[in-house]
């Protein structure tokens, strides 16, 4: 009997430099196999073998509709960020400046908190009902969401229309199920480079609209001093453009966007293929070959206690944690430099803090465009996981080192010259951070190489999605707290919020190196 032979894909070929969207290409990888003889013992066979291997093209207008669906989403939780904070200034939430944070990261942590709920159960839907569906739905109610966010007067108000948001917003883990099942192991890992690089377009995006969109009456006042709706709602601006782009998303997405579910896609293609054959006449023998491929049955959706595997369960143990410091990071560092220098942070204007957010969009796309692809080709996906985390604790320690210069330079040549270097040191810092967004790239590709089958691609994103979701409920709202606290009473001097998310990111690459999944072997042609 011929004993088993696994065969390992080892990505230490030529560096993949070229743009995103290449024509496909042959490429050269070095397999190494592993033989499990029938009485159990393992021999590595030492040979490498080269194998010819034909990428596999990007379907490129499925990709732009995916794309521009993953840019909605930042774009509208971005555009909050410089504002949020003198928004709950504004509706006299608290007394205390110092207290705002507090507020802010419910809002957020409310988001996620619904989301939680929903999110995994998005994408079950998906897996019975079809991807499409579910896509139009949530950027419908995203879209009426963020409208209605810029319309509100009362901090009830704002917590409704985030909670709505939270609801209907499932979409990531189903992008991220279209993408598994438009793509194969030749060009998954550059389509899923993707997700993150439109994500990060998002963040520039967003951003801008918040920072200088809010507030029209105020910042234009030769354009908009004279128009009352904005004066009495100074930040539905912002608010109604991300909500057009949702729309946007929606048109392009229903005459666009095709089905990928297998079981849904192969009912519409035999569909039309009888129309065809209809409309030209076909014979039933011609009929009965062509259709033979759509009618093979289709596995279902695996039980929810299949999913649970111990792959998968340490997987989503080190997505916990990477959305843990991801979401607390989101909602620190608008509040660490919207806080006054005397206060314990670095004292910018919404303005300068859309800029630093929007900047930093730049280099992300750059990170997802040309550094992932090459280092994901050189190292394999846990490898270079496993490395970029070591970049996060690093982040979060460099914080309250700016902040120290800032105060200094403030007291030494006044607050002009201690902003700007404020605003240049969180440039730096958000700069390095972003080189950990590979992470998030990393942390998709590991997840759906764990899933069982294709049919549970949208019930382990949306699980993957509500481990991140789970993060956001509790993350923001403790980050914000212990900010507050950390400034008040001065634990540590002021730097106790540092110290412990240096310790929880510390714990998420300690979860890295529990994962054991292998990706899967690249076919020989």
């Amino acid at each position: 009997m011929r004993p088993f032979t696994r065969i390992r894909t080892d990505l230490e070929s030529t560096p993949e430099r070229e743009p995103l969207l290449r024509h496909p290409k042959l490429a050269t990888f070095t397999c190494r196999s592993t033989t499990k003889t029938p009485g159990g013992a393992q021999a590595d066979a030492t040979e490498d073998q080269l194998v010819d291997v034909h990428i596999t093209p990007l379907p490129r207008r499925q990709l732009v509709v995916l794309c521009l669906m993953r840019c909605t989403e930042p774009i509208s939780q971005g555009l909050i960020q410089p504002f949020i904070n003198r928004m709950l200034e504004d509706l006299k939430v608290t007394p205390e400046r110092t207290k705002i944070g507090l507020y802010a990261g419910c809002i957020t942590s409310l988001f996620a908190f619904c989301q939680l709920c929903t999110t995994f159960w998005w994408g079950r839907l998906s897996d019975h009902i079809g991807r499409k569906p579910i896509l139009l739905s949530g950027l419908t109610g995203l879209s009426i969401s963020i409208i209605s966010f810029g319309l509100q007067t009362s901090f009830v108000g704002l917590v409704i229309a985030r909670c709505l948001a939270g609801v209907m917003n499932g979409n990531v883990a189903v992008v991220k199920s279209v993408l598994a099942e438009l793509t194969d192991d030749t060009n998954k890992a550059r389509a899923f480079a993707l997700l993150p690089m439109s994500g990060a377009l998002g963040t520039i995006i967003g951003p801008m609209i918040g920072g200088y969109l809010a507030q029209p009456a105020e910042q234009y006042p030769e354009l908009f001093g004279n128009i009352v709706f904005l004066k009495a709602y100074p930040y539905f601006l912002p608010c109604f453009i991300a909500g057009l782009t949702n729309l946007l998303a929606v048109l392009l997405g229903f005459f666009y966007l095709e089905e990928t579910l297998e079981s849904k896609a192969n009912k519409k293609n035999k569909q039309r293929q009888i129309n065809s054959d209809e409309t030209h006449g076909g014979d039933s023998s011609s009929s009965s070959t062509d259709h033979q491929s759509d009618d093979q049955p289709v596995d279902g959706p695996p039980s929810l206690r299949a999913l649970f595997t111990p792959t998968v369960i340490t997987v989503l143990v080190s997505f916990l944690f990477l959305s843990i410091q991801n979401s607390s990071w989101a909602t620190l560092i608008p509040l660490f430099s919207y806080t006054r220098v005397e206060d314990g942070g670095l004292g910018l204007t919404m303005t300068q803090i859309g800029t630093a957010l929007s900047a930093n969009g730049f280099v992300a796309v750059l990170v997802q465009m040309v550094i992932f692809p090459m280092l994901q080709q050189k190292f394999g996906t846990l490898r270079l996981f496993r490395g970029v985390l070591l970049f996060v604790p690093l982040s979060f320690a460099f914080l309250p080192l700016l902040r120290y210069l800032t105060l200094r330079e403030t007291n030494s040549h006044g607050p002009s010259q201690g902003s700007k270097v404020a605003l240049y040191g969180l440039m730096f810092i958000l700069a390095i951070k972003s080189l950990t967004g590979m992470g998030m790239v990393c942390m998709s590709l590991l997840l759906n190489a764990a899933a069982p089958s294709k049919s549970s691609f949208g019930a382990l994103n949306g699980l993957g999605q509500s481990c991140s979701a789970l993060a956001r409920t509790f993350g923001p709202a403790s980050a914000g707290a212990l900010f507050a606290l950390s400034i008040n009473q001065h634990h540590l001097g002021g730097n106790l919020i540092w110290v412990v998310a240096v310790i929880v990111c510390l714990c998420t690459c300690v979860t890295s190196w529990l994962i054991r999944v292998e990706s899967s072997p690249i076919k020989r042609k």
